[in-house]
């Protein structure tokens, strides 16, 4: 659990499948957009009394996309800033060091996959890839094995579309 003035945030209820990425619960409230095309991409909202940070991550595609929150100090809800360049170095000053909650999104709606990671000193993507390889090794965890099967055709289609587009 994260803290934030001295109360523990519950990450692992942060989350719920089917909400907008920008309000990933119900009783989320308050939301402070700072940089959106189309929707919002980085701001806060508050949650519990907590203010929670969020940022789009990374968008595999117009329905694919990955989300990272941590739980920030309620004066840095007051921060201006004058390029977006600044704004994305105070974002990933506000999560590095933290542990956060990464989450997969399906067009403008949470799926109910999420992980908690720290940090380091790779950064937000860094964390990310370690969330998506523990999403793909999942798989090999599900009983049936055309399920499994499907799972990592869908992945190698993926893939391969990716790599074909890099060596094009």
């Amino acid at each position: 659990m994260e803290t934030s003035g001295g109360r523990a945030v519950n990450l692992d209820s942060l989350i719920k499948r089917g909400l907008p990425p920008w309000r990933p619960r119900p009783e989320a409230s308050d939301l402070d957009v700072w940089h959106e095309y189309e929707i919002p991409l980085t701001g806060t909202f508050h949650l519990n009394g907590d203010l929670i940070l969020f940022t789009q991550v990374a968008a595999a595609t117009e329905d694919r996309s990955a989300w990272a929150y941590v739980c920030i100090d309620p004066d840095d809800a007051d921060s201006v800033f004058p390029s977006l360049d600044e704004m994305d170095a105070f974002v990933e000053d506000r999560f590095a060091g933290h542990e956060v909650v990464i989450a997969l999104a399906d067009g403008d709606r949470l799926l109910g996959t999420w992980t908690r990671e720290i940090i380091d000193s790779g950064g937000l993507p860094q964390a990310l890839e370690r969330a998506l390889n523990k999403v793909i090794q999942s798989v090999d965890r599900v009983d049936e094995q055309e399920r499994r099967i499907r799972a990592k055709l869908a992945g190698v289609e993926a893939a391969t579309a990716e790599l074909d587009l890099l060596s094009a």
